[in-house]
């Protein structure tokens, strides 16, 4: 397998680049499962937030376009690897390396949701979202004071799966949230995600980027 790959332009290799950022601010040791398909590379990541139930039942997705002719590949990596192997070249083209498959990576990587076959639900806008997110997270501050580690999970668990229209839990707004899929200002914004179901997935997919809830079963 050839492990060099061409972005389509430099501003997937910057989007791909933030997306990393944010993961790896939140986990130095973050994994990535990247799968390129055709012109098309989708990162998957598992943000780590609160409540170990919430860290397992949402996947995040950012998808950036590559340069014609790219083969196809699927690794689960080092965030963090790949992040340093995203270069620009003499010729103004921007590329990545991609590191070497890890070994004994995260059991999410192994089960990620279908690709196609998806049922659209409605939308929600992304101020809705963003309320959910900014009400849910000030909860979690007034009634965090004092309590153990196991009883924060507990909170944060009765918290984020508060549900949203077409039965999205908060935790989804949490993760598009914290990996800036909601956008600059999506408080005052006129956009909306779309929502989508597929037996045991929803999908929330905004102008930024894709956020993955598992329901009935934790991966």
């Amino acid at each position: 397998m050839n492990d060099e790959h061409v972005f389509a332009s430099l501003e997937d290799a910057a989007a791909l680049g933030v997306y990393l950022q944010r993961l790896l601010g939140m986990d130095k040791t973050a994994a990535v499962r990247l799968v390129g398909i055709g012109p098309v590379a989708a990162a998957y990541a598992a943000p780590p937030l609160h409540g170990s139930t919430t860290r397992a039942s949402v996947l995040t997705v950012r998808t950036v376009s590559l340069a014609e002719g790219a083969q196809p590949f699927d690794r689960t990596v080092s965030a963090g690897q790949l992040l340093e192997s995203i270069h620009t070249d003499e010729d103004g083209t921007a590329g990545f390396a991609l590191p070497a498959q890890l070994t004994g990576g995260p059991s999410w990587a192994g089960l990620l949701p279908p690709r196609t076959g998806w049922r659209p639900l409605g939308e929600i806008p992304l101020r809705q979202l963003a309320e959910a997110v900014t009400q849910g997270n000030a909860d979690f501050r007034f009634a965090a004071l004092g309590r153990d580690r196991a009883a924060l999970d507990n909170l944060a668990e009765e918290i984020w799966t508060r549900e949203l229209p077409h039965g999205l839990r908060w935790r989804a707004a949490h993760a598009a949230s914290a990996m800036g899929f909601l956008g600059p200002q999506p408080e005052s914004s006129a956009q909306s995600a779309r929502v989508a179901a597929h037996t045991r997935w929803l999908r929330l997919d905004t102008p930024y980027g894709t956020a993955l809830e598992r329901i009935n079963a934790g991966l």
